[in-house]
């Protein structure tokens, strides 16, 4: 009767402990599947796929593991995709602004231009005048028709906004320059 209580208990002792190894062996897939899903919960998704594959290496066919693994793999797609857009619009941006200035510097090149044409004919027309006047003679009047006051007021004007632009530039790096003092 003893032997029959001693193969008894070494049958319930093997049964226990391989259905101990079947409760470790669960249990530390599952600590993988939590180690996991608790550092993606912290926003380290490489750390949750390390230790996801990790846990796979040991559980290779664990639903949870794969499904997991699946689902941060997907996860980090979305946050490459959404890396790379984010470059493309700041490129896009920074294309943008540069083509701004480009066009700013152009006008600004066309403007000095016209404006060093303008004095050139200003500068001609009083030397041609000042013989006139160092001779005694007086000028005659000259009228204008309506077309040339028009150009000379919009030329005026032109000026006018030109001069207001560079006053508020000017103001605007005087504030800026000003801010960095402080």
């Amino acid at each position: 009767m003893k032997s029959i209580l001693k193969k008894q208990f070494k049958f319930i002792a093997l049964v226990g402990f391989l259905f101990s190894g079947t409760v470790v062996m669960a249990q530390s897939a599952d600590a993988y599947f939590h180690g996991g899903a608790q550092s993606f919960i912290n926003a380290d998704l490489q750390g949750a796929i390390a230790q996801v594959q990790q846990g796979l290496a040991q559980y290779p066919n664990d639903p949870k593991l794969n499904a997991l693994l699946q689902k941060l793999e997907e996860e980090q797609e979305k946050q490459q995709q959404q890396q790379q857009q984010n470059q493309d619009q700041q490129q896009e941006e920074e294309q943008e602004q540069n083509q701004d200035q480009q066009n700013q510097e152009q006008q600004d090149q066309e403007q000095q231009e016209n404006q060093e044409q303008q004095d050139q004919q200003d500068g001609e027309q009083d030397q041609e005048q000042q013989p006139q006047e160092q001779e005694g003679q007086p000028q005659d009047a000259k009228e204008i028709s309506k077309e040339e006051a028009e150009k000379i007021l919009k030329a005026l004007a032109q000026k006018e906004k030109e001069l207001l632009k560079e006053f508020k530039k000017k103001k605007t790096q005087g504030s800026a320059t000003h801010d960095k003092d402080w």
